[in-house]
């Protein structure tokens, strides 16, 4: 990953483009992560626990994260082809805007698998 300083040649409007691909990248991979990590523990409620309803949560949440990160890819692509033509006012803020937007949606998703997360330790520990 190519690190978040400024070498003199770039404009403040580069950098926080490059900054906010590589907040993009990171949430990618961590909901990529999350993805493995609820499969994981998908099999483990079905073959300790036995909850099938627990199971087809962290499956449902799977799936959810399956459709994020495709909303995610394509927002990744669409930056990667169309920020660097941005040259307007009001096309850097449309990027900021849905930049924002796309975050928010991995905060609840994040949100949302550690309440589920919660549930299978709750279980476990009982």
């Amino acid at each position: 990953m190519e690190p978040l300083v400024n070498y003199g040649h770039e404009t403040d409007d580069e950098i926080v483009k490059r900054h906010m691909h590589r907040e993009l990248h990171t949430w990618i991979s961590h909901l990529d992560a999350m993805n493995t990590e609820a499969d994981q523990l998908a099999k483990i409620v079905s073959h300790r626990i036995g909850d099938k309803e627990l199971r087809d949560a962290l499956l449902d949440d799977i799936n959810e994260n399956i459709n994020l990160l495709n909303e995610f890819y394509t927002y990744r692509n669409l930056f990667n082809n169309n920020v660097r033509e941005c040259d307007e006012m009001e096309c850097d803020l449309f990027y900021l805007q849905k930049h924002d937007y796309i975050f928010e949606k991995y905060v609840a998703c994040v949100t949302q698998n550690q309440a589920i997360k919660d549930s299978v330790y709750q279980k476990l520990l009982v």
